[in-house]
Formats: structure tokens, sequence, C-alpha cells
């Protein structure tokens, strides 16, 4: 298989609105998740059949390299042309694509891999470890504007890499320090040395259109179709190593607009649009389409500021945890489009334990709990309170969101007037996202911030939780400084067989969980709404719509 997941830097982003469609063979969702809709029996699958036009919607192309590019729809669209030298597997675990296995040393320090043999670029040559020491070298060098430059490789720490004794399909890489995440960085596109030549030719030749990729993928660019501003056509490729797609051509059609790509959709003018949209699922009036959700990486949360005197007490956390309904909310304001979670792994990752699903909605336990802790109201006006150091203390804060996101903003409405029916009093205030962030965020000055993070497919939380990271060192704004949590972290950044990622991803998911420095919502989900000709889809993921494309066939 071959499929190329951008890695997402942990970075504070403002969540973006979504779109949507009929019936809805989740893919992602699991079982066990209140939210997801119900399953929908769908009618027996035919038989796969070779043939045929695939017709997908694109937004502008920035450039057809899949280094430099930044679109979300192409970096999907040209990894149906280029191959990764490792892939994610539906369960996000790292699994063999243009190499076909690997082994590190005692120490973690020293990898090797086995590069798959046989493999053809789309232009004939011979593919070898030689092109993936290329990319490698490229993206280790100063001169790309690349997205797995800046995101991948700014914490790598690789002291050397090479051929194995000069044999081309045998490459090492050497690493200061043990890490399993080398893995994860061996997830970028490779390119052919041959045609890319050098940084410095791969920059000058970024807006070159006229420059056809050339990739190891089940497609390659039909050359006889040239690329003028419209459209740019694939063909399947006879020779791939991993088989042949049933689909002969997708034909990449370029819109200027998301609202023009969707009317396209509409007029039936194209067979498939990936979207994030929240209104996916209810927009749509198309009897011949289905609806297909996947889980993003956008992951919801509400930060509480750690120095703050009632975030001292765990119960009062536990208590919010279990007086938020995450499923009302998600119902409301995100039209089902989410998932709850009460860590940031979200539940299709192997790292992932759902016994640690802990905090559904559960007023009477949170009031509960606070009662036990001497929090009533002893003045009658509605709002608990309790005598602190022989001062009366209202159990009530303010909750900060951006101004510029109405989900968000309607979410603090909810969560405010949520915890008001267990005797919290919560204020909401909005800012514009600069000021959010330069003025409250920077400066500590907050009691708690409705916001969300972009999490990486690494899943390393250190810059968000290790107390290295606190001020300017990073992204733990919360103030959360936990000796033990720290050397968790360091531990499973630093593990490199699966057994001890897991054991060390288990203790922090405990650890988040009993001590709540920030109370979890949800990650959101994306949409991949497909013309009901389209058969075969399955185990789609964000910025990997086409994952098992080589599947797909269509009925007429």
């Amino acid at each position: 298989m071959r499929k190329i997941i951008c890695l997402l830097l942990i970075a504070l982003v403002s969540i973006i609105s979504g779109c949507g469609l009929t019936s809805i063979p989740e893919a992602h969702l699991t079982d066990n998740n209140e939210n997801s809709s119900e399953d929908i029996p769908g009618p027996t699958e035919p038989a796969p059949r070779f043939g045929g036009e695939l017709r997908v919607s694109l937004t502008a192309p920035d450039t057809f390299n899949p280094l430099l590019t930044q679109s979300r729809d192409i970096m999907n669209f040209l990894s149906l042309v280029f191959e990764s030298p490792i892939e994610y597997d539906e369960n996000l675990k790292p699994v063999p694509s243009l190499v076909t296995n690997w082994e590190a040393s005692p120490d973690g320090r020293l990898w090797v891999f086995d590069v798959r043999k046989g493999v053809k670029w789309h232009n004939g040559e011979s593919f070898s470890g030689e092109d993936i020491l290329f990319t490698l070298q490229v993206l280790q060098s100063d001169t790309l504007e690349s997205f797995y430059q800046k995101n991948l490789f700014v914490d790598m720490n690789i002291v050397e890499y090479g051929l194995r004794s000069g044999d081309p399909y045998t490459i090492y890489i050497r690493l200061g320090e043990p890490s399993y995440h080398i893995l994860d960085y061996l997830t970028f596109p490779v390119l052919p040395r041959s045609v890319y030549q050098s940084a410095e030719f791969i920059m000058e030749s970024k807006s070159d259109f006229s420059l056809l990729p050339v990739g190891t993928g089940p497609y390659r660019v039909d050359p006889t179709h040239p690329y003028e501003g419209e459209t740019i056509k694939l063909v399947k490729n006879e020779s791939w190593w991993d088989g042949t797609p049933y689909i002969d051509s997708i034909l990449g059609k370029i819109y200027a607009t998301n609202d023009e790509a969707w009317d396209a959709f509409y007029q039936n003018d194209v067979d498939l649009v990936d979207t994030t949209v929240v209104y996916a699922n209810t927009r749509l009036n198309r009897n011949n389409a289905n609806h297909y959700k996947y889980l993003t990486s956008d992951f919801e949360l509400l930060a509480l500021n750690n120095t703050h005197a009632l975030f001292q007490e765990k119960v009062i956390k536990k208590a919010m945890a279990y007086g938020i309904d995450r499923k009302d909310i998600i119902s409301k304001v995100y039209l089902n489009n989410a998932e709850t979670v009460d860590v940031p792994i979200p539940s299709n990752s192997w790292l992932y334990d759902s016994s640690y699903r802990i905090y559904d909605y559960d007023v009477e336990r949170a009031s509960r709990l606070l009662e036990e802790a001497g929090w009533r109201d002893h003045d009658g006006d509605g709002i608990l309170d309790r005598e602190i150091d022989g001062t009366k203390v209202d159990l009530s804060f303010t909750i900060l969101t951006n101004s510029d996101n109405d989900l968000r903003k309607d979410t603090a409405d909810l969560i405010a007037e949520q915890l008001g029916t267990i005797g919290f009093q919560i204020q909401v205030e909005v800012l514009p996202w600069d000021l959010l962030q330069e003025e409250r965020i920077a400066t500590g000055e907050f009691d708690a911030i409705l916001t969300g993070f972009s999490l990486d497919s690494m899943h390393d939380l250190r810059s968000v939780l290790h107390s290295g990271w606190m001020g300017e060192q990073g992204n733990n704004f919360i103030g959360y400084n936990n000796p033990e949590l720290d050397r968790m972290l360091e531990s499973a950044a630093q593990a490199y067989t699966e057994e001890d990622r897991l054991e060390a991803y288990l203790g922090i998911q405990e650890h988040l969980t009993d001590e709540l420095p920030f109370i979890s919502l949800y990650f959101r989900t994306g949409s991949l709404l497909a013309d009901s000709r389209v058969h075969g889809i399955d185990s789609i993921g964000e910025l990997s719509t086409f994952k098992n494309v080589e599947d797909w066939f269509l009925i007429r």
C-alpha cells in the first residue's frame, strides 16, 4: 500500500468549518463512540470491475512537488503519485511501504532498513535506497520551504545515514538518541534523484507546472493531458509493485473556492469531495451519494490554568469533567461531527486505551464530588462556595475563547450553562485570536481557555505538557509541572520498541485522566462525500483520502 500521511507538529489552531451527506458508512469511528451515527445496513457490495474514470475536486495547486505543497487537497492528490518509505495502517501504526523491513540496534540508535526491490519510477527507471537518501538529504538542507522540513526534521537528531556496505537496497540511519520516531519521520514522499536533482533545483522548479510529477505510486500523470490550470489527469500505473488498480484514470478538476467544488458535486460534475465542515451530513441534497466519516487530528479541550487556586483541587476538575455534556455539545454545535475522548489520543490509534474513556456526563456524581469536598451554596445565591483560609470563595471562573470561531463561542456558552446546573458560576469572554494569544495565553492571565491543538501522528505531547516547555520554551501555557509526567513523556519519546512505547502511553493516559491538567472534549471528524457509483472505499483518514484506492471501483 502507499499512503503518505503528513505529520502535523503540535500547534495551537483555530478550528476550521466543514461540509455533508446521505447514507453513512463510518470509517475510523469505534463502536464505543456514543456520538457516531447508527450503523446503517447498506446494499450488498457488487463485485469489483476494471475501468472508468473517477472525477475529484481540487483547489488550485500551489505546486506539484509533494515536499513543497501546503494544500490539503494537493497533498491528498499527490499521494496517488508518490509513495513513502513507511506509511501508517488503519491504527496509525508505522508499516512498510517502499521499505520492507527494519531493525534497531540494542541501544535504539542505529536503524537499518531493507529497501523494496523491483520498484520502478513512472519514467521506467529503477527505484533504490539512493532515492530515499536523496530525499532525506534535501529535507535536511536549509534550502527547502517544506512542511516536512519544518515540522518533521526540526527535532530529529540524525547523526549520519547512508547505504550499508554500498548496497543500494539497504540503508542505515544513526541517531544521537534512541527514538521510535524515526519511523514516523520516514513517512515523507520520496522523489527520484534523477528528476529532481538537488534542493536548489526543487526550489527553482517549484512553480513549473510543466515539470510532470514522477513517482512510484498506483497512478501516474497522463503526459497526453497537459495541465493548463483546469484539470490534471492521472492514469493507472500498470507496473505498480503492489498490483493493478481497478479504476483506469482519475481526473482532478480545479476549482477556485470550496463553494464551487460543492456546487460541482451537487451538479454531478465530480464524484468525490473531501471536507471538514460540520454540516456535511445535513446540507447535501443528493440521493446518489454516500458519506464516509473519519477522525481528524483536530483536538478540542478546555485548557486550565494550573496555577489557579480552584484548579489545584483535583475534585473540582473531576466534577467539571462529569458535569460537561459533550454529547449534547457535539449534537447541537458540531452536528454529530466529533468524537468524545478523555485523552489527546484519537480512538483509532494503536496507542489508545478505551479503558481511559471515563468521564461520561453524570450530574449526580459531579454534585456529589463537590458536596463531599465541602462546596455548598451557603448563602443561597445559586453558586457553590466554601471557606478557604477564613475567606468565602465562590466556585467561579472565566472561560476565554477566540471570537472568530463560532463553534467555540457556542460551545463555551453551553459549557457555562451545563456547569451552572451543578453550582458553578462561569463567565464567557471572547477575544480576537491575536489578542487572546498575545495578551492572555502568553502572559498566563486566564482561568480557562476553550481552544484546540492539531496533534501529530507521533503523539509527542512534550511541548504541551512537559515542564521544560513552559513559558517561552513551548506550548505548555497551562503551567502544568509534574515530574512524574515529565519522566513518562521522555520515556515515550525515547522508547524504540512497540512494547515500551505502548507501556509509556498507557501510563500517560492514566495520569492525564486522573490528574486532569486539562479537560479533554473531542476530536473533530471529517467527511468524504462520494458518488454512489464509487465502491470499495475503506480505511480513509485525514490526508489519506485515497488510502486503499487500488481497491476502489466504479459501477456505471
